[in-house]
């Protein structure tokens, strides 16, 4: 098969191809050319235009002294992100940590809790609600919104616990009377939740209903998980706390 002869675009050194190749690599400067064709021309010598590959490494030699210290560059170019995303990591840890260990305080009072902490209560509390509840009842629907009735707090020590209490009403899809509108009361719990610059944002996780599943259709087995009444709820979920525990009701 025919060589095709060129120089090297970069060093002018002989270069050789054929007309199959559609890239070449000069042997002495070690760049490497794309071979762009065009038959149109009479002379098979002159159909060859030979352009320097553009990889990252080649775009740098534009404005290098060498290949050398092109790859120096982009060497020091990745070092220093790697630092610099290493560095925030670190950073980003300590903030974390500091948050927890620095000025922050369990929540055993009322007065601990700031209005933006009772909004973060029950906006959890109503995703909770749902994500647990939905798809319990087949011929019942919630009337209204989650209306917080009261609030647990209950501490230690080393510990606490949130329970807020929200108001729920159930209603008949197909009958509205008030026969067939059940109230439940269904607490939420958090656990180990601090405060911070009067906020509790940061420490509160996912909560979990802490409710027996409460029965208001036999017939259809529609329940909700709450109970019928505060008196029912402290009696079940509260009172085991008493004799350890600090509580305190809001």
């Amino acid at each position: 098969m025919k060589l095709i002869e060129k120089e090297c675009p970069n060093c002018g050194a002989s270069l050789s191809f054929t007309k199959e190749d559609t890239s070449c690599k000069c042997e002495y400067c070690k760049r490497e050319f794309e071979i762009e064709r065009d038959e149109n021309k009479k002379k098979l010598e002159e159909q060859f235009n030979l352009l320097e590959l553009k990889t990252p490494l080649k775009i740098f030699s534009y404005i290098t002294f060498g290949t050398f210290i092109s790859h120096f560059i982009v060497f020091l170019f990745v070092f220093a992100i790697i630092v610099f995303i290493s560095f925030n990591i670190v950073k980003g840890l300590n903030d974390s940590n500091s948050i927890f260990n620095d000025n922050t305080n369990f929540v055993t009072t009322a007065s601990d809790l700031s209005n933006n902490d009772y909004d973060t209560l029950d906006l959890n509390s109503r995703i909770t609600i749902l994500k647990e509840t939905t798809g319990t009842t087949t011929e019942y629907m919630v009337k209204g919104d989650y209306k917080r009735e009261k609030i647990y707090i209950i501490s230690s020590k080393k510990t606490n616990i949130l329970i807020p209490v929200y108001k729920v009403v159930y209603e008949n899809v197909f009958d509205k009377s008030e026969e067939f509108k059940h109230t439940i009361y269904i607490p939420v719990e958090y656990r180990n939740i601090k405060s911070k610059n009067n906020s509790i944002a940061f420490s509160i996780g996912n909560g979990r209903i802490v409710a027996d599943e409460y029965y208001f259709n036999l017939e259809h087995s529609d329940y909700s998980y709450g109970y019928p009444d505060m008196d029912t709820l402290y009696e079940k979920v509260i009172k085991q706390y008493e004799k350890d525990y600090k509580i305190v009701e809001k």
